[in-house]
């Protein structure tokens, strides 16, 4: 069977071809997957901020200055204080 022309070509080979499944199943990951990954990256943010809270009271405990730890942070030195003052214990 000859086609008429190149797009009837086209159009045979488009019913040829398999519908592709989707990212998700490309890569073989399901959403309890994606899922487990947030639960995990939740419980590293959780963790990180607790060990950045101890870094500020060790800083400010040997003496450094809300405007030194704010630099550390990469915030103003108003925001680190608002942020970390009530999280030092006294």
């Amino acid at each position: 069977m000859q086609p008429e022309d190149d797009n009837s070509l086209v159009n045979d080979l488009d019913d040829l071809t398999p519908p592709q499944a989707p990212p998700s199943r490309i890569v073989g990951r399901s959403g309890a997957d994606a899922l487990t990954t947030i639960t995990a990256q939740v419980r590293a943010k959780q963790q990180a901020q607790a060990a950045i809270d101890t870094a500020v009271a060790q800083a400010r405990h040997e003496g450094c200055s809300w405007v030194q730890i704010a630099t550390s942070l990469g915030v103003s030195p108003q925001g680190a204080r608002q942020k970390y003052l009530a999280r030092i214990p006294a």
